[in-house]
């Protein structure tokens, strides 16, 4: 979904050519390691929980509904993921047109703050290439274009809560209501909050950390094939 947000946000400001927006969103995606992120989140969750929070979530993950749930959430964050839930975009909606589990995706999107953390995520790196896409053109400047990139925003909110919502019903389909009535007791819980909270902030801290490299790469090659 960050490629897709990054793409797709780039090519909203009507400044970039698609194509150039897909080449960015391709190498901003593969320089994010996920190694890199896990180690990040379990360096912030030492520092961010105390014992008696870190206690309720290993408990929680140690559950046979948590290990489950933790394995559907780590297939879904495959590359390949992301493409299939596209495709079956038609048939999830009106699957669960008007079911109790569309009426779940509320509270679950305000307990991860899964759309919130995607947007800011996915702003703060168009946001942080801005410079780098201005070096390459001979009339915005880096202002100018960060300008564009917030103005696309209302937009790139409208997309990355339909990609939520689209991974939210793929992801958990396999599970029932009572199941995501207990995750989402975890996740409202103090302990819960205090995860989700500490999670969010190492993968944002993660993903920014490689962006000024990646617009320097991206200087080197839309430059060269430019000349």
């Amino acid at each position: 979904m960050l490629k897709a947000g990054i793409r797709d946000g780039l090519a909203g400001t009507g400044q970039v050519d698609p194509f150039v927006a897909e080449t960015i969103a391709g190498i901003g995606s593969r320089a994010f390691s996920p190694r890199q992120i896990r180690a990040s989140l379990a360096s912030g969750l030492a520092e961010d929980l105390d014992t008696s929070q870190l206690e309720v979530v290993q408990a929680w993950y140690q559950s046979d509904l948590g290990q489950r749930i933790a394995g559907a959430e780590a297939d879904a964050a495959a590359p390949a993921a992301w493409e299939s839930v596209r495709a079956a975009a038609p048939s999830l909606r009106d699957q669960f047109n008007g079911t109790p589990r569309e009426a779940l995706f509320a509270r679950y999107d305000r307990a991860t703050g899964a759309t919130d953390t995607a947007v800011e995520t996915a702003m703060a790196v168009q946001l942080e290439l801005a410079g780098s896409l201005a070096s390459l053109s001979k009339e915005d400047s880096a202002e100018s274009v960060r300008a564009q990139i917030e103005g696309n925003r209302p937009a790139i909110e409208r997309q990355v809560q339909e990609q939520v919502y689209l991974a939210f019903l793929s992801m958990y389909e396999p599970f029932s209501e009572e199941d995501l009535e207990a995750y989402l007791g975890f996740l409202e819980s103090g302990a819960g909050k205090a995860y989700t909270a500490s999670a969010g902030d190492a993968i944002h801290d993660a993903i920014m950390g490689p962006v000024s490299s990646v617009g320097n790469q991206l200087v080197r090659m839309l430059g060269a094939s430019s000349r």
